[in-house]
């Protein structure tokens, strides 16, 4: 009776330990990363859509506000990505051309998934 229940035990422990040994989903891959968002944002400023990029492969989801109501991107000065949890955060410096004509330069920063998906959005609560 010992017996059975010590070998229960240690099967159980082991069970345990090797499915807590399971590491979590892959991280982002930062190059991968940073060259989606150039190309993302080099489709918006060739005058290009959202729906584009999903279309084009690898398929890149953006979900960019300004790109969406149509303000056009004139340029952009991106700084290397770093890694932030699983994803990866870029600043850029982008120059906008709205509606009425008038240009307008912000900083946006920008988070990158790679996995399973290339999903960039930008973080409306940096500055």
């Amino acid at each position: 009776n010992v017996m059975k229940r010590l070998a229960l035990f240690v099967a159980l422990t082991l069970c345990f330990v090797i499915g807590c040994g399971r590491s979590l989903d892959q991280a982002v891959d930062p190059a991968e990363a940073d060259k989606a968002l150039q190309t993302a944002l080099e489709a918006w400023k060739s005058g290009k859509s959202p729906q584009d990029l999903t279309k084009a492969r690898p398929s890149i989801i953006m979900n960019e506000d300004d790109w969406r109501v149509g303000k056009r991107l004139l340029d952009f000065d991106m700084e290397k990505g770093f890694v932030s949890g699983r994803q990866v955060r870029c600043r850029v410096r982008i120059k906008l051309l709205n509606k009425d004509d008038k240009t307008v330069d912000r900083d946006a920063v920008y988070i990158i998934d790679t996995i399973p998906q290339i999903v960039i959005v930008r973080d409306s609560f940096a500055s």
